[in-house]
C-alpha cells in the first residue's frame, strides 16, 4: 500500500512538493535529455498505469500541475540562515527570481555579510551600495546559496579564505540570551541504615541542594548540604551564596557574595566579597576549565564524598569496584580536594587530590585577569577572616610567550607573583614563576615577620610515541615563605598545620599501548620544613582489551612519615554476556593492607539504559563473604536508587534520589537533573516529546521538559525525538537553536499541533479505485495531494464534515466530490481509516476545482 502524506492546511509555503516518491512493485523510468535554463521540468508519466475506464493521461495532468508551482512566490519571509553548515541567525529576508534561472535567490545586504563574517574589504560594490543585494556567488569565487523552501532554510557557503578569522567558532554577543526569570532547586537524598555485629543499628541522612534564581541578566546560586548521622547530630554547611552576571564587553563574570578566587597564578581562596574574572569561554577558541577525574576501587557499594576547602560539593554512590568521577565542577584553578570513602561495612578512607592547569598559555593578544576584594570564608572556627585583596593578570605574547603575575595582599600578609611561560615547539611548554611573601606569622606580635621565595617550574608535552606528559611541576619554597592558607593556620595554632611546606613535586604521565591498550601513572611528593614528615603517593592503571574482553590493573600506594599505609592492588576481567541488553559479567581480586579479596558481579541496564542494576557476590581471605544488590531508574522527574549489602557481621541499606525542580512564570517543571546551563523545551500541550538532548527526558502534560548542560555563549542544537509520537501529532520544525548566557534558563518554543490523520480509499460510481495521480483538493480549492496505488491516500483534517474535490482531467466526468465525516470515522492506531464512494460535481464546483 502507498500513501502520500499532505497536510490540510491553507498555507500557500507547503502546499506542493516537488518531488513524488513513488512505491510499489512498477519500475520507475524518468525521462533524461539536456535541460535548458528556461526550459520546465517534464516527467514521463507512462509508469502511472491507469485502469482501462480512466482517461490515460490522468497520470501526466497530474505530474505537470506539480512540476509547474513553485513552492513559494519572491517576497520576504522568516528563515534559518546556515553558514559553511553552522547555525547563523533566523532572520527575515527579501527572496527575488534569480537571473541565472527561476530559482528564488537571497538579498543579502553588505551589513549581514559583515556580521556573517565576509571580508568585505575587496568587494568594492560594499562601499558604493552598502544597503544594496550583493550577489556573492559572482563577486567571490565558490561562494553559492541554497534555499529550501519546504524547511525554510537559506544555506550559505563561503570560502574560509574570504572569511574573518576572529568569527571562526564565534557567536555575536546580541544572540546572547539571558534567559527567562526562573528559580531552580537540583537536589541529591540518600539514606543509610545498617547493623553490625558489634556495634549496632546505625543510620545517616545526608541531603544536598543546589539552587538558584534568575532574573533578567543576574542569577542568585547557593549551595548547602545537610548531614544527619548516626549519632543523631543535625548539621547544615553553606558551600556558597552569591549573585553573578556577565559583563560582555570586558568578557568577564561579576560575582558578589561567597566564592572562589581564580587559581591560575596564587592557591584558590574562598572569599565573602566582590570578584571580576575573565570568562574564557566568551571569546573563540576558548581555554576550558579543569576540574581531576577522581579514581578509585571500592570495596563494597560505598558513599563517596568531595570535599574542597572544607565543603562538600559532591556526594554519590559508587559500586564495588574501580571507580571514576569525571564529572566535578570545583570553580578554582589548582588546589586540594579531600575525597571521603564509606564503605557499607561503615569502613572509611581519606586521601587527597591535588589538581592545577596544566600550563597558563595563551593566545597571542589574549588576556585573561581577576579582581577581588572581601573576607576570607574560613571553613574552620579557629581560623581568622581577614579582609584582602587580590589580582591577577595573563596576557598572551609575541614569541608564543605568555607572561602572568598577580599581587595578594590583606593586613598581616602580602604576596606578588611573576612569571613567564613559553610554547618550545616540539619540545613542549614550559612555565617559570616566582612568588614573594611576606606575613606576620605571630597575631599578637607585629614584630615577627618571616619573608621568603618560592620558585615554580611546570613542563607538559605530548609524544609522538603517544605519551602525554599531562602535568609535571615542581615547586621550592625557602625556609621563611608562606601562602596565606598556611599563615592563618600558623596564626591560630592549628592542628593541621605541620610546618610550611618546602618542596612539591607532582607529575601525571599517559601512554597508549597498541589501538586497545593504555596506562596511566601518577606522582606526587611533598616535604616540609623543620620537620621529617613527608608525603608520597603514587596511583597506576592499565587498560586493555582482548576480543570484547577488558582487564583492568590498578595500584596506588600512600607514604607518610617513612611508613607503608593504604596500599591497594587490583586485577579485574569484564566481558560481555549474550543474553539480556548491556550486560557485562565482572571478576576481581583487590589486595589491600594484606588482605585479599575476591568478586564476582553482573551489571546492565534495560529500558534505553534508563534502569541499570549490579549484583555481585565477594570472598575476602578471612572467610568473610558479602552480596550485593543494587538498583537505579532515571525517570523523566527524578532518578532513583537503592541497594542492600549482606555481609557475614554486618547488613545495610541504602536509598538515593536526586532530581531538579523549576519553576517560571507558567508553571512549576520537574527534571532528572540541571547543569550550570540549562533549558526549557516547550512543546504546547504536547506530552510524551522526547529530547535528544538528555536521556530519558519527555515533555509533561502541558509540554514542558527540562534540558541540562547546555554551553553557554555558543550555539546548541537542541532536537525533540518524535519516535515515539501518535501519529495524530504534527510538529513543524523539530530542531531549535539557542545561544545561552552562562547560568541562563533558555526557552526553545516548538510549534505543533494535534491533527486527524485520514487514511481514505476513494471509489467511483462503479465501485473501482479512482486513477492513480488524481488530485485532491478542499472546498477552496486548495491543494491537499494526490490518489496513490489502489484510490488510497493520506491527509490531515480537522474535525467535522469536510469536501473533498477529486479530479484527473478536463471533463465532468473527470471530476467528483468525497463527503468526510472526520469524526465518525473509525480509528485505529491513531488513524482514520475508511473507504468512500466519490460521487459527481456539479458545474460550479467544477469550476471551482479546475482553478486550483
Amino acid at each position: 500500500m502507498f500513501f502520500l502524506p499532505w497536510r490540510f492546511c491553507s498555507s500557500t509555503r507547503q502546499r506542493l512538493f516537488h518531488f513524488i516518491v513513488i512505491g510499489g512493485g512498477s519500475a520507475a523510468m524518468l525521462e533524461t535529455r539536456p535541460v535548458l535554463a528556461n526550459q520546465p521540468i517534464e516527467f514521463q508519466s507512462t509508469f502511472m498505469r491507469q485502469l482501462d475506464s480512466h482517461a490515460r493521461d490522468a497520470g501526466a495532468v497530474a505530474l505537470n500541475a506539480l512540476a509547474e508551482r513553485p513552492d513559494l512566490g519572491p517576497g520576504r519571509y522568516q528563515v534559518s540562515i546556515h553558514v559553511n553548515q553552522r547555525f547563523f541567525d533566523r532572520r527575515e529576508i527579501e527572496f527575488m527570481t534569480s537571473s541565472r534561472s527561476n530559482d528564488l535567490a537571497p538579498c543579502l545586504p553588505a551589513e549581514l555579510l559583515n556580521e556573517m563574517g565576509v571580508k568585505l574589504d575587496a568587494l568594492t560594490e560594499t562601499q558604493s551600495a552598502p544597503t544594496a543585494c550583493i550577489d556573492i556567488e559572482r563577486l567571490i569565487p565558490g561562494a553559492s546559496t541554497e534555499f529550501d523552501a519546504s524547511q525554510l532554510l537559506l544555506s550559505i557557503s563561503i570560502p574560509q579564505i574570504a572569511m574573518r578569522r576572529a568569527v571562526t567558532n564565534h557567536v555575536d554577543p546580541k544572540l546572547w540570551d539571558s534567559g527567562i526569570n526562573a528559580a531552580f532547586i537540583s537536589y541529591q537524598a540518600s539514606a543509610q541504615q545498617g547493623r553490625h555485629a558489634s556495634s549496632g543499628h546505625s543510620s545517616s541522612q545526608d541531603l544536598y541542594l543546589n539552587s538558584g534564581i534568575n532574573l533578567g541578566a543576574w542569577r542568585l546560586r547557593s549551595n548547602n548540604a545537610f548531614r544527619h548521622d548516626d549519632q543523631g547530630q543535625r548539621e547544615w554547611t553553606r558551600a556558597y551564596t552569591y549573585v553573578q552576571r556577565d559583563l560582555p564587553g570586558t568578557r568577564s563574570q561579576m560575582t558578589l557574595g561567597e566564592t572562589i578566587t581564580p587559581g591560575d597564578v596564587f592557591r584558590s581562596l574562598p572569599i565573602k566579597g566582590v570578584q571580576i574574572a575573565s570568562d574564557m569561554e566568551m571569546l573563540p577558541d576558548t581555554l576550558q576549565s579543569y576540574a581531576p577525574v577522581i579514581r578509585g576501587v571500592a570495596q563494597t557499594r560505598a558513599k563517596l564524598e568531595i570535599r574542597q576547602n572544607g565543603f562538600p560539593i559532591y556526594s554519590t554512590y559508587v559500586s564495588a569496584g574501580p571507580y571514576e568521577i569525571d564529572d566535578l565542577s570545583i570553580g578554582g584553578g589548582s588546589g586540594e580536594l579531600e575525597i571521603i570513602l564509606t564503605e557499607a561495612d561503615g569502613q572509611v578512607q581519606r586521601f587527597t587530590q591535588s589538581y592545577s592547569t596544566l600550563s597558563n598559555l595563551l593566545r597571542e593578544g589574549v588576556w585573561r585577569y581577576s579582581a577581588t576584594a572581601g573576607r576570607y570564608n574560613a571553613a574552620s572556627v579557629t581560623l581568622e577572616e581577614p579582609m584582602l585583596w587580590q589580582g591577577t593578570l595573563a596576557l598572551g605574547a609575541t614569541a608564543n610567550a605568555t607572561v602572568y603575575g598577580g599581587l595578594l595582599a590583606s593586613d598581616f600578609y602580602r604576596a606578588g607573583s611573576l612569571g613567564i611561560g613559553r610554547n618550545l615547539g616540539s619540545l613542549g611548554a614550559l612555565s617559570f614563576d616566582l612568588t614573594r611573601s611576606s606575613a606576620y606569622t605571630d597575631p599578637h606580635d607585629r614584630g615577627q615577620n618571616v619573608q621568603g621565595t618560592s620558585f615554580a617550574v611546570k613542563y607538559g608535552k605530548s609524544f609522538e610515541t603517544r605519551t602525554n606528559l599531562r602535568f609535571a611541576g615542581y615547586r621550592y619554597s625557602t625556609e621563611g615563605y608562606r601562602d596565606l592558607d598556611e599563615t592563618l593556620r600558623e596564626r591560630s595554632n592549628d592542628s593541621s598545620f605541620i610546618g610550611s611546606r618546602r618542596s612539591r613535586l607532582e607529575a601525571a604521565i599517559s601512554q597508549s599501548v597498541g589501538t586497545s591498550s593504555s596506562f596511566n601513572l601518577s606522582v606526587s611528593q611533598e616535604n616540609y620544613w623543620r620537620t621529617d614528615y613527608q608525603q608520597r603517593q603514587f596511583q597506576f592503571q592499565f587498560n586493555t582489551q582482548h576480543k570484547n574482553v577488558s582487564y583492568n590493573l590498578y595500584a596506588s600506594q600512600s607514604l607518610s612519615d617513612t611508613r607503608l599505609s593504604d596500599r591497594q592492588i587490583s586485577f579485574g576481567v569484564s566481558m560481555p554476556l549474550d543474553f539480556g541488553r548491556s550486560t557485562t559479567a565482572t571478576f576481581d581480586v583487590r589486595e589491600s593492607a594484606g588482605k585479599f579479596n575476591q568478586r564476582a558481579s553482573l551489571s546492565g541496564s534495560v529500558d534505553q539504559n534508563r534502569m541499570n542494576y549490579r549484583a555481585s557476590l565477594a570472598n575476602s581471605s578471612t572467610n568473610q563473604q558479602t552480596a550485593e544488590l543494587s538498583m537505579g531508574y532515571q525517570a523523566s522527574a527524578a532518578s532513583i536508587g537503592a541497594g542492600m549489602t549482606q555481609g557475614s557481621h554486618y547488613n545495610s541499606q541504602s536509598l538515593n534520589v536526586s532530581g531538579a525542580l523549576l519553576l517560571h512564570e507558567e508553571g512549576l517543571e520537574l527534571g532528572p537533573y540541571l547543569g550550570e546551563t540549562s533549558g526549557l523545551v516547550h512543546v504546547p500541550d504536547i506530552a510524551g516529546v522526547g529530547v535528544l538532548n538528555a536521556t530519558a527526558v519527555k515533555t509533561n502534560d502541558r509540554g514542558y521538559a527540562l534540558i541540562p548542560y547546555l554551553r553557554p555563549y555558543r550555539i546548541n542544537r537542541v532536537v525533540l525525538d518524535n519516535s515515539d509520537l501518535s501519529p495524530n501529532i504534527e510538529i513543524d520544525n523539530g530542531v531549535a537553536h539557542v545561544v545561552p548566557r552562562r547560568g541562563s534558563v533558555v526557552r526553545a518554543d516548538f510549534a505543533a499541533r494535534k491533527v486527524q490523520r485520514l487514511i481514505l480509499t476513494a471509489l467511483d460510481v462503479k465501485g473501482a479505485p479512482l486513477p492513480f495521480g488524481a488530485q485532491v483538493s478542499d472546498a477552496n480549492g486548495h491543494q491537499l495531494g494526490i490518489i496513490g496505488q489502489a484510490g488510497q491516500f493520506m491527509m490531515d483534517a480537522s474535525g467535522g464534515v469536510q469536501t473533498l474535490n477529486v479530479r484527473w482531467g478536463e471533463t465532468s466526468a473527470e471530476h467528483c466530490q468525497l463527503q468526510v465525516d472526520v469524526d465518525r470515522l473509525p480509528e485505529d492506531q491513531g488513524y482514520r481509516i475508511q473507504q468512500l464512494p466519490c460521487s459527481p460535481a456539479s458545474q460550479g464546483e467544477l469550476f471551482n476545482a479546475g482553478n486550483v
